[in-house]
């Protein structure tokens, strides 16, 4: 790897470690430090470009809440090394916004970054690695750990345990995978958005925070961002009224429509307790520690004010809109 880094970006390692965080099974996260600075390099066979493409924008219209990747001694924004593509991104943040939060200045800077990214213009670039977000992966895999569950006999307490929360919500998970195909036709993709900004993909320092894990980043609707702002997803307990109005602040006016946010708070809880279950359920690959904590983050994705069941509550089907 230092001599692929070397040779593709001009970056002259002289360590490297393992980075363990993330769950992108696809992918190889490395730190990677020079003499004077160090850098988040990433070796993946999945995805798309995109993850790239999209910070490089942002970057080059001077959002500073972003990574600029850097770019190989001819240009790109990432190199071909066995298959697979090597990217290198300096390394930012000391903490992520789910240890204690942001402040003030970094939830505005938080709502300005979103804002950015889904003013961008979709160029020709940008169209050629954006994929069009929906529910029919997400679905897919709830089809599949269904079956999986039903198949299979549990192999230790963990799976029992897994098996036994997704029966007891059986009815919830088919009424939230009538109700995306249902919202459906309401939703038509045509911005671009991170997708996946929960405060873990949030790193802060003392007066700064930059959005990274740009990976899934797609053509989707604004609501498909916002709704890790406005309640129920992964590190919401760091997320109150006083909180958002800091974001909305930084974001600016907009208008929420209720059912696009109803389809992607469906959409993304059905993804979510898909790929928990899955692993939960599945002895060997990942660790009993890890799978002992899934069953936990299944149980909690699946509370009264989890996105789910945000995603079942009526609405009367009027737009709110959020001002600064």
């Amino acid at each position: 790897m230092i001599d692929y880094v070397a040779a593709d970006f001009d970056v002259h390692l002289i360590s490297t470690e393992t980075n363990s965080g993330g769950v992108d099974r696809a992918a190889q996260n490395i730190l990677g430090r020079t003499a004077t600075a160090a850098y988040a390099i990433k070796w993946s066979a999945g995805g798309t470009g995109a993850g790239l493409v999209v910070p490089s924008a942002l970057a080059d219209q001077g959002v500073r809440a972003v990574a600029a990747p850097v770019r190989t001694r001819d240009g790109r924004l990432w190199s071909e090394r066995d298959g697979r593509r090597l990217s290198v991104v300096p390394w930012v943040g000391d903490r992520q916004g789910l240890d204690g939060g942001l402040d003030e200045q970094q939830w505005r800077e938080f709502g300005a970054v979103l804002a950015a990214t889904h003013a961008l213009p979709v160029t020709p670039e940008l169209a050629a690695v954006l994929p069009v977000a929906g529910h029919e992966q997400d679905l897919a895999s709830i089809r599949a750990t269904e079956a999986l569950l039903q198949a299979s006999p549990p192999a230790d307490d963990i799976a029992a345990a897994t098996r036994h929360i997704w029966m007891d919500h059986a009815q919830r998970i088919a009424a939230a995978v009538d109700r995306v195909e249902s919202l459906a036709p309401a939703v038509t993709p045509s911005t671009v958005c991170h997708t996946d900004p929960h405060l873990g993909n949030v790193l802060a320092t003392a007066g700064r925070m930059w959005l990274i894990d740009w990976d899934d980043a797609a053509l989707s609707t604004p609501e498909h961002d916002l709704m890790f702002v406005l309640g129920g997803t992964y590190g919401a307990e760091h997320i109150g009224d006083q909180e958002r109005e800091w974001f909305f602040e930084g974001y600016g006016p907009v208008t929420v429509d209720p059912a696009r946010l109803a389809y992607w708070r469906a959409s993304r809880g059905l993804a979510d307790i898909a790929f928990l279950a899955g692993e939960a359920f599945t002895p060997g690959d990942y660790g009993d520690t890890w799978r002992a904590k899934a069953v936990r983050l299944l149980a909690a994705n699946l509370r009264p004010d989890g996105l789910i069941a945000m995603a079942m509550d009526s609405f009367d089907g009027r737009p709110s809109t959020r001002t600064p």
